[in-house]
């Protein structure tokens, strides 16, 4: 047997920076929104198909359920979970995302754009002319209600049972304090499409929209400051995983990173998206975040490592290492050439051995136990060698 010792690696260890990686996608299309039962599962609504995870967004499989959705979810427990679809109607589970069921709001074709439930049964839905409908049985039944003019709105969010918001076209921004009994017009936001809402507790939240409009509460909505986002970009996403570090992404690929709470942003390269693409939606889970976009991009922040190729000046891409479940491995140069893989415990025991072709491949390590291993990826003379960490 074939033997490698990493010890003689360790003079051309692998460089490690963070950076975007990608994540397989199992359908070509426009990705929207993402909605989480669990930290681990969680949904994907798309063009074509809903997707899921089962392990936090490394991996996605397509679902039975089919159809052109592009609002966002709401999972106010693990089991119950509500999807925003169109023409008045919304999608229920009571299993965790398994099944879903349609729940008529208002007999009337408008689209239903934005859902947030506070608990099982208590929930509002937003949608264009002001439409506004509160649910307190789970969506058996809903009661309109009324804030002033005729917003075109394009989120709702509710950080508990009294306190909401909900923005839209031409800087509309509406927060009720009393459960959406009276909604009160919050003045001061530029006249533009408002696109997401984000918050990060009771009261630390941001709102991004069109003309790179970033704006920012600390008191829960009361009142949002302008934020200096450097840009015009049209921004359609927004997260934060703490008070201090964010992002925000939007078309023509666009994203900007802040580590100071927004008072300065810096644009990040993500590669995997053109400037014809837009990037939709970005969350954050555990250790790393997502963003999803058009053309079926999925990416993660995450530990790339890269080498060069023999001496043929090939740039080869592993990623996320540490792996979970599967790691992508790039070539773009090479995408029309297979290439021999085996994987090697550190005493170089030969413990699998595949062949890949296209420019991104996934292998799956779940057979792997966590440890650190050697991996050799082969394309006719060149070769490298890298280390990959399996960790979950």
């Amino acid at each position: 047997m074939r033997k490698l010792y990493f010890a003689s690696l360790c003079c051309a260890a692998l460089s490690a920076n963070a950076q975007w990686v990608e994540v397989a996608c199992p359908v070509n299309a426009n990705l929207w929104k993402m909605g989480w039962a669990t930290e681990d599962v969680g949904y994907m609504n798309t063009n074509s198909a809903l997707l899921k995870t089962v392990d936090g967004g490394e991996t996605w499989t397509t679902t039975s359920y089919t159809g052109n959705v592009d609002g966002d979810f709401s999972f106010p427990t693990s089991s119950v979970g509500y999807m925003a679809g169109f023409y008045d109607i919304i999608k229920k589970t009571t299993d965790g995302g398994n099944t879903w069921t349609s729940v008529t709001v208002n007999n009337q074709a408008l689209p239903v754009r934005s859902v947030s439930f506070v608990d099982a049964n208590t929930g509002w839905v937003v949608g264009i002319n002001g439409f506004i409908r509160k649910t307190t049985n789970g969506g058996a039944s809903w009661t309109v209600q009324t804030a002033s003019g005729t917003a075109q709105f394009r989120r709702v969010h509710f950080v508990n049972a009294n306190v909401g918001t909900a923005i839209g076209d031409n800087g509309a921004i509406r927060r009720t304090t009393n459960g959406g009994s009276s909604w009160t017009t919050i003045f001061g936001a530029p006249n533009t499409y408002l696109n997401d809402i984000f918050f990060l507790d009771e009261n630390i939240g941001f709102i991004v929209g069109g003309q790179g409009t970033i704006l920012t509460t600390s008191n829960g909505g009361v009142n949002w400051t302008t934020m200096n986002s450097g840009t015009t970009q049209w921004l359609e996403t927004v997260c934060f995983r703490n008070p201090l570090e964010g992002y925000v992404g939007g078309t023509s690929g666009f994203m900007m990173k802040t580590t100071n709470g927004g008072l300065t942003w810096v644009v990040e390269n993500n590669p995997f998206f053109l400037s014809t693409q837009s990037i939709n939606d970005i969350v954050w889970k555990t250790d790393h975040y997502l963003a999803i976009g058009s053309a079926g991009n999925i990416t993660r922040t995450g530990t790339v490592g890269i080498r060069t190729i023999g001496t043929d000046g090939i740039v080869m891409e592993l990623g996320p290492n540490p792996a979970t479940t599967s790691v992508m491995i790039r070539v773009p140069e090479l995408a029309d050439r297979a290439r021999t893989v085996r994987v090697f415990d550190t005493g170089g025991s030969l413990l699998h051995t595949t062949t890949l072709a296209g420019d991104r491949d996934q292998l799956d390590v779940t057979g792997l136990s966590d440890g650190l291993y050697v991996l050799e990826v082969s394309v006719g003379a060149s070769l490298a060698r890298m280390k990959l960490v399996v960790q979950r």
